[in-house]
């Protein structure tokens, strides 16, 4: 916990301090970043009651604090609708800053590092993830007249060309995790899930660690079911 602490603070500053934050979500992400926690909460659920009209970096440090306080199903959800509303941003806001200074290098690293304690903790739990996938089906990005992406950007283009630039990637993205809940959702499947999983991130010294074998046993059993199944899941995202 002390590294997820120290991981999200950093990366609240990275992106604080890499975007040009609009006026009205500044005090929110303020709040949602303090060591407050009633503050903090309060903020969240702020976010939650209109997910839709938060830019990326709100949607982003609202998971650290959905996460940090055990609200699994709240930070996978918050998790990917900022990944999506970022690419659609990208895709209205188009912004000045490039290489280095691109806002989308800062949000990338946040979604990788959150991404790294949300997404095996949310695939441990198949109804949560279920219920995620339910909530991102019906999640659709509103732009207000007062909207700010949260960076520079040369001039606001056209919602409707922006929603289908990004139209096909979301498509994917989420026909993706619609499969893969429906996987995680077979038990024999979830339980090979959880041995391989425990073998790549429990640590050799651990006694609870599967043996290779046993890890080998469950991607042989994962792999015949997704190919069962006809569903992309893990082993394929492993593979590439």
């Amino acid at each position: 916990m002390k590294k997820l602490i120290t991981v999200l603070a950093a990366l609240a500053v990275c992106i604080a301090t890499s975007q040009a934050q609009s006026r009205s979500e500044q005090a929110l992400f303020g709040q949602l970043i303090t060591n407050k926690v009633a503050v903090s909460l309060s903020a969240l659920d702020r976010v939650l009651k209109a997910p839709e009209e938060f830019s990326a970096g709100v949607l982003y440090a609202a998971c650290s604090v959905a996460f940090y306080e055990k609200r699994l199903e709240d930070a996978g959800f918050l998790l990917y609708v900022a990944q999506l509303r970022s690419r659609f941003d990208m895709a209205l806001f188009p912004p000045t800053g490039t290489g280095g200074n691109c806002p989308m290098l800062a949000l990338a690293a946040y979604h990788q590092e959150l991404g790294s304690f949300v997404n095996p903790a949310l695939m441990r739990e198949p109804k949560a993830y279920a219920k995620v996938v339910a909530r991102l089906k019906s999640w659709k990005p509103k732009v207000t007249s007062t909207y700010e992406p949260g960076w520079e950007y040369s001039k606001k283009g056209s919602e409707t060309k922006a929603e289908q630039a990004v139209a096909d990637n979301r498509k994917e993205f989420i026909d993706h995790m619609s499969g893969l809940s429906t996987l995680l959702l077979d038990d024999a499947y979830f339980r090979a899930f959880k041995v391989a999983q425990d073998y790549n991130l429990k640590l050799e010294a651990d006694p609870k660690r599967p043996s290779k074998e046993a890890s080998d046993a469950a991607i042989h059993t994962m792999e015949r079911i997704e190919k069962e199944k006809g569903i992309e899941g893990v082993t394929s995202v492993m593979k590439k």
